[in-house]
């Protein structure tokens, strides 16, 4: 069993040969990983049913069909329907106000060291839910230690007023 396997990612892009490239990466890098993918960002919302933990997302998923909605239309979607969904935009866009706007985890420009940095992206963004999973456990079992530490003071109390 991999590591990965609880690891559920979409991904969105209209390219085809970048779309089957994203695909081969995460075989590669992430094993077990379940990889959903759709050419449009019509196509995934309608789609996507449960939250992943990941959704990669092209900026331009109007450059084959201009009456397709673009990234940010589709992430303002994505996030009205999965508000702690991370969303990590893979682009060719350079221009920097639209990479601040987007409010993504993060902006990969798609240049030759763009899945050198999705992979730390992921790889950090697994780490951060792995700190949170274990955060949450610590602070159950530090309720649970603090109730029974008042159950025995009450109990030392109480019998000490029946003495």
């Amino acid at each position: 069993m991999s590591i990965y396997s609880n690891l559920q990612i979409v991904a969105i892009e209209d390219d085809a040969n970048m779309l089957e490239m994203l695909k081969d990466f995460i075989e590669s890098k992430f094993p077990g990983a379940l990889l959903t993918t759709y050419s449009t960002g019509e196509e995934a919302i309608s789609g996507i049913f449960r939250q992943p933990d990941l959704i990669i997302l092209d900026y331009h998923l109007d450059s084959a069909d201009p009456m397709a909605m673009n990234g940010l239309q589709i992430l303002n979607k994505i996030r009205a329907r999965f508000k702690d969904v991370q969303i990590i935009f893979l682009s060719a866009q350079e221009n920097t106000e639209i990479a601040a706007n987007t409010m993504a985890y993060d902006y990969i420009l798609k240049n030759r060291f763009a899945f050198q940095r999705l992979e730390v992206v992921i790889r950090n963004l697994m780490g951060q839910a792995e700190l949170q999973k274990k955060s949450g456990t610590q602070r159950f079992f530090n309720v649970l230690l603090a109730g029974i530490v008042l159950a025995l003071l009450a109990g030392i109390f109480w019998m000490r007023m029946n003495d």
